[in-house]
């Protein structure tokens, strides 16, 4: 997934806001964008040497100790970062490897293989149909948000 984790986020916290559990709502927002933060280390340490998603930000086994720890602690945006780091594990399994079973297994296995159809992988990526699937997410979040503003 390339631009529809924040706008997945949005939607799955509006969703929680919508249950009453409005407190949740800027820990999803954070957990659905933060396993990316290891992209600043994919470029500026690690010279593009391991894919991102090998790395233990993309583990859904440490967003599943937060998510655990924010239920022991009883801190809502702590159970909401855990939340949103899961649906950004989940959406990056569209299409991305992510270890679902580590430390067991350290296999990935992407729900759909987006061929190399282009010159660049990242206009095979804008090309295939998972991508109309994030488009799709993003408008769904930019159509809440300003029918939220209107109200």
């Amino acid at each position: 997934m390339i631009v529809g984790h924040l706008a997945a986020g949005y939607l799955a916290a509006r969703a929680f806001a919508a249950l009453g559990a409005t407190t949740v709502f800027s820990g999803v927002i954070v957990g659905s964008v933060i396993p990316d933060v290891d992209i600043l280390w994919f470029f500026l340490v690690d010279g593009q040497q391991t894919h991102h998603h090998d790395y233990l930000t993309h583990r859904p086994l440490v967003w599943a100790v937060v998510l655990l720890i924010g239920v022991t602690i009883r801190r809502s945006v702590v159970v909401g970062l855990g939340l949103g780091a899961l649906l950004h594990l989940a959406l990056d399994s569209i299409a991305g490897k992510v270890a679902w079973a580590w430390p067991v297994l350290d296999e990935a296995t992407p729900l759909v293989i987006v061929p190399a159809t282009q010159a660049h992988w990242v206009l095979s990526f804008l090309l295939h149909w998972t991508f109309a699937v994030e488009i799709a997410l993003c408008i769904a979040a930019l159509l809440l948000f300003a029918s939220a503003r209107r109200t």
